[in-house]
């Protein structure tokens, strides 16, 4: 959304802030009123955000098994989620995602 440049800045800022509750919303009172949104995700992102090395999340990928009670989609979605977050961490380009997942399957 941010992106996108559909919204104003402020109403996502404004709409991050009303939609964060809990532990969270603690945090964000550490923050300055004029907190600009990039600001927030970043202090939300560094407190809550998986810290996990790019090389674990890959060695993850490859011992991944299906559970018992796990349907194949709910699979193939957890096995995608790790090769996301791999590449957002710089392991592996994007183009080779999808050549991965076929593999794996």
């Amino acid at each position: 959304m941010l992106l996108s440049n559909i919204y104003l800045k402020e109403i996502l800022r404004q709409a991050i802030r009303n939609a964060i509750g809990g532990k969270p919303r603690k945090i964000l009172t550490t923050l300055k009123p004029t907190a600009t949104t990039e600001e927030i995700l970043v202090t939300l992102d560094s407190n809550f955000g998986d810290i996990k090395s790019g090389e674990s999340l890959m060695e993850e990928y490859y011992k991944a098994k299906q559970e018992k009670d796990e349907d194949i989609s709910a699979w193939g979605i957890r096995l995608e989620e790790l090769l996301q977050k791999a590449i957002d961490r710089g392991e592996i380009k994007e183009y080779r995602k999808e050549k991965m997942l076929k593999t794996r399957f």
